[in-house]
């Protein structure tokens, strides 16, 4: 008799945090900040990350003195600095051919990616 009321007590235990932690869950979830979305990538920005994360990380963070880390810097500076290299205002025989295919809505969208993403610490 006394297993089965503990049981039983046990059951209700169980069944009354399963109901409170389904019910706290949402308001939990609403209460905290939501992270700004990622900006939507097009096809053809999607098919030149790999190349830009060649030399300055998947992360933005580059491993490489020689490159700089895009994460986390104003995306204007980055759409200018795009533009640029477009324009051969900017010099570099890397980044030339790695601008100059990119239309404005790409510059754009890449800049706003890196911009996005957080900073080096």
């Amino acid at each position: 008799m006394i297993k089965s009321r503990w049981n039983r007590l046990a059951a209700l235990l169980a069944l009354m945090t399963a109901a409170m932690t389904v019910h706290a869950a949402p308001s939990a979830a609403a209460a905290a900040p939501s992270a700004p979305a990622a900006p939507k990538l097009t096809d053809q920005v999607a098919a030149i990350l790999p190349l830009c994360a060649s030399c300055h990380g998947v992360d933005g963070i580059s491993s490489v003195a020689l490159y700089p880390n895009l994460a986390g810097q104003k995306p204007e500076y980055l759409a200018k600095q795009l533009r640029d290299y477009k324009a051969a205002r900017r010099d570099d025989a890397v980044m030339r051919p790695m601008a100059e295919p990119l239309d404005d809505a790409a510059i754009e969208a890449l800049s706003r990616h890196f911009g996005a993403m957080p900073g080096a610490r």
